[in-house]
Formats: structure tokens, C-alpha cells, sequence
């Protein structure tokens, strides 16, 4: 029950790399309990005409939010990959192609740390050019990871202190014990963790932000080290940001990272 309540996974595509003319490899990962998880790995062009690719800013790993699947982040990938970064997209489990079930956030950020192995490992990207890029839910794993490695940057995009905090936003009328029993695996506490991070961090927020409001975006921020800055975006609520800010939403983080890559 608590799982339905937090994840809205979506098992079909609406659409491909292919649709958007990306140059991408499907890529699949199998956790240790055999379940496998299916993403895309997009590169910034495609072969140039003496064979040679052209090297990357960057690579950004996205964590999503929680409804959807990787399919409905294409766009944002595409902004990022004409801006010269690669990006790998994945599903968490029971999303779009990826096989298994949720069981805690421990889970999904161990997940989250073997897709980041495979780039150095497999792809050869050093953390110093990786910049983990957490959308609403998945702000809690670009966090996570962030506090662990000493990556390139991270870019949180309506970030959250925490569930526990959330839930009484949504569901006022639940006691507040039965919330903290109720998400005892899934509280996604990124106030805990925002201290520690090792990386710069560029938050973007909607002030008029429902479902993550604008205040725990100012909270994390505040809680983070420096160097940091929190692009504050009038009016914009939790999934309207690209629509209400046009190229901004990619060059103003971009002109962030520049600074660090």
C-alpha cells in the first residue's frame, strides 16, 4: 500500500531516442536479487566524419521523479545533450522496462550506486566529469551519492527535506506517528544528508511548487555547504519548469557547472 501511495510507475514508453534523432545504446543493469534495470545512455553527437566523437562537458546521471519513466525525460536530456553532455537515463525498479519492486529507499540507493560504477567502470567517466541530476524523488539519490562521491556537481530540481515532512502537505489529517510508522523504509530524508555533500549544488524551484513547496528547497539550500546557488523561479510550479523558463532551464544551470568541469 505505502509503495502505491509513493510510486506511480508507468510500464510503456511514449516515446524513444530515435524521436528526438539522439545518438543513445540501451543499457541494462542486474542487481544483486536478479532483478534488471533498463536505461539509455545518450552521447552528445554522432560520429563525426573521421570517426572520432566529440568529448563531452560532462555526464549527466538522472534520477526521476516518481511518476512515469524515462521516456517522459527525453526532452530534458536533449537540452543537456545540445549543450555537449552526455546523459544516462534509467528507470528504478517496476518502471518502464526495469524489472523487480521497490522495497525501501536503502534499495533504490544502492541501485543508484552500481548505474554510477558502470559509468566508471564500464564507460570509463571519471567522478570528476559526472554530475548527479535529482528530479523531485530522485533528488534523495542525487543527494545520497553526492554525500558518498566526490562527483562534479549536482542539480536538484524541486528537492524536498523529506517524506515525513511531505506527508502531512498531502495527508493533513493522518497522525504524525502513523506517518513516521508508515514510511519507515521510504522517509527519504535529504535533510539528513544535505550537509554532507561534496559537490557544488545548483537547486532550481518553482515558488508556487505543490507537491514539493518552494520552503524545503530553501531549507536544503541553506543546510548545504557552499559553493551553491538557488535559482528561485516565480510562479513556477513542480512540473511546469521548462515550459515557464524556456532555454533557461538548461543554460543557467549549465553556466553553473562551467564553473566546475
Amino acid at each position: 500500500m505505502i509503495q502505491s501511495l509513493i510510486f506511480s510507475p508507468d510500464p510503456h514508453y511514449s516515446e524513444y531516442p530515435v524521436n528526438y534523432g539522439l545518438a543513445w545504446e540501451d543499457v541494462s543493469f542486474q542487481t544483486p536479487d536478479k532483478s534488471e534495470l533498463f536505461g539509455w545512455y545518450l552521447s552528445p553527437s554522432p560520429p563525426l566524419p573521421r570517426g572520432e566523437r566529440e568529448e563531452p562537458k560532462g555526464t549527466i546521471l538522472f534520477f526521476h521523479g516518481n511518476a512515469g519513466n524515462i521516456s517522459g525525460r527525453l526532452f530534458k536530456a536533449e537540452g543537456w545533450i545540445k549543450r555537449g553532455y552526455s546523459v544516462l537515463l534509467y528507470d528504478y525498479r517496476s518502471y518502464g522496462k526495469s524489472s523487480g519492486s521497490i522495497q525501501s529507499q536503502e534499495q533504490m540507493v544502492e541501485d543508484g550506486r552500481q548505474v554510477l560504477q558502470w559509468l566508471t567502470d564500464e564507460k570509463q567517466i571519471p567522478l570528476s566529469k559526472i554530475i548527479l541530476y535529482g528530479e523531485s524523488l530522485g533528488t534523495h539519490l542525487a543527494i545520497r551519492l553526492g554525500s558518498e562521491f566526490k562527483i562534479a556537481a549536482v542539480i536538484l530540481e524541486a528537492p524536498y527535506t523529506s517524506f515525513t515532512d511531505l506527508a502531512p502537505v498531502h495527508y493533513p489529517w493522518i497522525p504524525k506517528s502513523m506517518i513516521e510508522a508508515m514510511l519507515k523504509h521510504f522517509s527519504f530524508p535529504n535533510q539528513d544528508f544535505i550537509g554532507g555533500l561534496k559537490a557544488p549544488l545548483f537547486i532550481l524551484h518553482g515558488t508556487k511548487d505543490l507537491t514539493c513547496p518552494f520552503y524545503m528547497g530553501e531549507k536544503i539550500f541553506e543546510e548545504a555547504l557552499e559553493p551553491k546557488e538557488l535559482w528561485s523561479i516565480a510562479g513556477g510550479g513542480h512540473s511546469d519548469l521548462p515550459q515557464i523558463t524556456g532555454k533557461d532551464y538548461w543554460d543557467r544551470p549549465a553556466r553553473f557547472l562551467a564553473k566546475y568541469l
